[in-house]
């Protein structure tokens, strides 16, 4: 990570480094450029909104990196952005209602793929069960992944109410 500016303290250091690692981890589980948690972790331990500039400057990632990063974070409710009078940047800072982004997350990202992958899955069901080999084991792999999937499309309402 590029140094920071020398009135940031030691401590202040270490506290976003810290901050950039957890959440560069937390977004990894989720399939989530490494930016994103950059971003958010930065953001996540800033005090006051800062520009996009700032953040590219603070972790050393290119502006395409950060670009992407910061649209991805803002339509998970994760980050929010304004102007400030007299300024035509653009500021960001983050939401630090961490349910609520798990929860858009799961609802707005991994539900439709679980959802998209149990129509496929279904069409897979029926390609193999074309010849009447229900007993394949072709057709036991298909049926163990469907038991599978749908667990994980019944975990998420339950996992939605935990949060």
């Amino acid at each position: 990570m590029p140094e920071l500016i020398e009135q940031e303290s030691v401590d202040e250091k270490q506290l976003l480094e810290e901050s950039v690692d957890y959440f560069v981890s937390f977004v990894q589980m989720f399939g989530l450029q490494k930016s994103v948690g950059q971003i958010y972790g930065m953001l996540f331990v800033t005090e006051e909104p800062v520009t996009m500039d700032r953040i590219i400057s603070v972790l050393g990632i290119s502006k395409g990196s950060a670009s992407q990063g910061l649209a991805l974070l803002k339509s998970l409710g994760a980050v929010t952005s304004h102007s400030i009078e007299g300024d035509r940047r653009e500021y960001f800072e983050a939401d630090l209602n961490v349910s609520r982004i798990v929860t858009h997350f799961f609802e707005e990202r991994l539900t439709p793929r679980l959802s998209h992958g149990d129509q496929k899955l279904e069409r897979m069901l029926r390609l193999a069960d074309v010849e009447g080999k229900g007993s394949s084991p072709i057709m036991g792999r298909l049926q163990a992944l469907k038991k599978w999937q749908n667990r994980g499309l019944s975990l998420i309402p339950r996992l939605l109410k935990w949060l």
